[in-house]
């Protein structure tokens, strides 16, 4: 835990969390090679642990972004390629993208929910904390639980509408404008709730601002599944909403393939503005209060804050 790439985000303000990852997100840090980043950990190993102000240095900077982009900071391995932080980026846009799109019949609104539900799930379950060892098959049922369970979710509203028998303009309005928003918020906020559930249960390691292990705590996983959750909701929600305010120009009501394609295009642009600040809501480098934790945990250190990996 503590890893020395991840930069002390606590002391951090909002704005320079949200220039950090624009850089980390940037694409073309999934083209560096496996010894690219195993060069970049090395050396950013063999710094230690540093203060902010010491990280100056254009090659350390650079490494850092490259390992934050590549490198899990609770178990030092390398991330699959598509679940690093740049590929949800590329990968999630057109994939939340085609769940905005309405459908007739309920099944195909499932089908194209799925696969999005199922990356969104995964990604948050490979980003996740990973300082205590877990059951693999335990988490996989987990994962194509929640995957399943979300993607019902989110083609319920067509089902509704089926079997409803809504035709009226009205209801028709709320069905397609007004309810997206607030269930894509909802679905983001389970997503990772359901996935990291065992996290919960299990509890996340602390360290000191030395990076000494204190324990595990159960209160900061709350807290880390959280703040994520909450992230998670205001990136999907707001991906939703800006396509739902949208409405049809007096121009465009003859062409309405024009106004479809704008609405895609529109929510592709949110998704990509959202990530970045999804990430930097809350710092990934989180830190809890010593009188919050487990009493237990309150007896080994008289350090006054403690900290873990949020996660993703």
């Amino acid at each position: 835990m503590s890893a020395p790439w991840i930069p002390g985000q606590d002391s951090q303000s909002f704005l320079q969390r949200h220039a950090h990852w624009h850089s980390v997100l940037d694409p073309s840090w999934l083209l560096a090679s496996h010894a690219e980043i195993q060069k970049s950990k090395s050396l950013l190993e063999s710094l230690g642990h540093r203060n902010t102000e010491e990280q100056q240095d254009k090659k350390v900077t650079e490494a850092e972004e490259l390992c934050q982009a590549s490198v899990h900071p609770d178990s030092g391995q390398i991330l699959p390629l598509i679940f690093r932080p740049p590929a949800y980026l590329l990968l999630g846009a057109p994939l939340v993208v085609v769940t905005l799109i309405p459908h007739s019949r309920a099944l195909s609104a499932l089908l194209f929910q799925l696969p999005f539900q199922t990356y969104s799930a995964a990604f948050t379950a490979v980003n996740g904390n990973h300082s205590l060892q877990e059951e693999k098959s335990r988490n996989l049922l987990f994962l194509s639980a929640a995957a399943l369970q979300l993607s019902c979710m989110g083609a319920a509203p067509v089902l509704a509408m089926k079997k409803l028998g809504i035709r009226s303009p009205s209801n028709n309005s709320f069905f397609s404008r007004i309810l997206p928003p607030p269930l894509y918020a909802l679905l983001g906020g389970l997503s990772v709730v359901l996935t990291r559930f065992p996290e919960v249960e299990s509890g996340v390691q602390v360290v000191d601002r030395e990076g000494n292990v204190v324990g595990a705590s159960q209160r900061a996983a709350q807290k880390a599944v959280k703040e994520t959750a909450l992230s998670r909701s205001a990136l999907l929600g707001a991906t939703a909403l800006i396509p739902s305010l949208m409405r049809r120009a007096p121009h465009l009501l003859r062409n309405p393939q024009i106004f479809t394609l704008l609405r895609h295009l529109a929510a592709l642009f949110t998704f990509g503005v959202m990530v970045p600040v999804s990430f930097c809501i809350f710092p990934q480098k989180g830190k809890i209060r010593r009188e919050d934790l487990e009493e237990e945990l309150r007896e080994k250190t008289t350090e006054p804050e403690l900290f873990y990996n949020r996660g993703l």
